[in-house]
């Protein structure tokens, strides 16, 4: 037996009707900080949620501060944009009324962010204007001697890796993550620690040096600043005879044209991965899409303190003609920072 429509559910299947049927029209237009200036090379998504039906439109934000989303269904919608910067704030505005035929012309009004804009000062920021220097990026792979892609060169992230989704911690690693929290200390690295198990999630360019029997990781502004992905067949130590370590133990292979990274011994208080035990698991793979883009792949695992695995996807890109240059983090500086207790990976 059928059963009747309530009105408000009616009301919304008709709404969803005319809306997939009128014909389409478009959002173009500049993102534009608050000294008037067009914001470039920060490409990224340009996002419209439907008010009525929920559904999601992007467009893209190219290098030159330019956005277009062509084939928008007449309709109201919100924008939302996150630039791949600490330098400015998200940019949110509600109620946009899209009709058909008729591209809206709308430049993007961004406000401040946390940063002042020097340089330097924002790593994402940064990033981006180092890989802006590459210009054969849709290229093809460059290749070694035994056919498998060349990583070698300097490489920053396309948007901010570090930024996690939650950890899926038991309950008792939740608590302790809860009680850490109300510590309210700084991130690690403001006390001359390393941030994160995997440098590559990092803001900061990062070069792969490719040598017969390893591949050298080497981060600026991270301490230690390496790790070396052992290649030459061997297994990771006996954890009974292993020193836990920040970076942990890492092995890798190729699988097709992916280098998969393989790390484990690392120590209970490495950041990043939320609060973990010596149990941390991840595996990293590495694919050079083209000559000026790598996708990464992260998958972390701790069978005593998560209740699944951890994913995170992202894209670097090439920084050709870039140089990383040393990085000092000068322990126990005159600084408020260094007035304040140690910092502590466990409450």
């Amino acid at each position: 037996m059928l059963r009747s429509l309530s009105s408000g559910a009616a009301a919304l299947l008709l709404a969803t009707a005319l809306h997939a049927a009128a014909p389409a029209g478009a959002i173009l237009g500049r993102v534009v900080d608050p000294d008037g200036s067009v914001v470039v090379r920060l490409e990224t998504d340009v996002t419209l949620t439907d008010t009525i039906t929920g559904k999601m439109v992007k467009g893209r934000l190219a290098s030159d501060g330019r956005y277009s989303i062509p084939q928008v269904p007449a309709g109201t919608y919100n924008i939302d944009l996150v630039l791949p910067s600490r330098l400015y704030e998200r940019y949110q505005r509600a109620n946009v009324v899209v009709v058909p035929g008729k591209p809206v012309e709308l430049d993007l009004h961004i406000s401040w962010g946390m940063n002042l804009g020097t340089v330097g000062d924002d790593p994402l920021l940064q990033g981006a204007d180092l890989r802006a220097k590459t210009k054969n990026v849709d290229g093809p792979v460059p290749r070694l001697a035994d056919g498998h892609p060349d990583l070698s060169g300097v490489w920053t992230n396309i948007g901010d890796g570090f930024a996690p989704p939650a950890m899926p911690m038991k309950p008792w690693a939740q608590a302790m993550a809860d009680e850490l929290a109300k510590l309210k200390q700084d991130n690690a690295g403001a006390y001359c620690l390393p941030q994160v198990a995997v440098p590559t999630l990092m803001a900061y360019p990062t070069r792969f040096v490719v040598a017969r029997d390893r591949i050298v990781q080497l981060t600026e502004d991270m301490d230690p600043g390496h790790r070396q992905f052992f290649m030459d067949g061997r297994s990771h130590p006996d954890p009974a005879e292993w020193n836990p370590a920040w970076y942990g133990h890492s092995i890798a292979h190729w699988e097709g044209d992916t280098l998969v990274v393989d790390t484990v011994g690392f120590n209970e208080i490495t950041p990043g991965f939320g609060i973990h035990t010596e149990k941390l698991h991840i595996v990293e793979k590495y694919t050079r899409v083209s000559y000026g883009r790598m996708q990464v792949e992260l998958f972390a695992e701790d069978p005593e303190a998560w209740t699944g695995p951890h994913t995170r996807k992202w894209m670097m890109g090439l920084a050709d003609g870039t140089e990383i240059v040393e990085f000092v983090c000068a322990e126990g500086h005159a600084s408020e920072v260094s007035k304040r207790a140690p910092w502590k990976g466990r409450p």
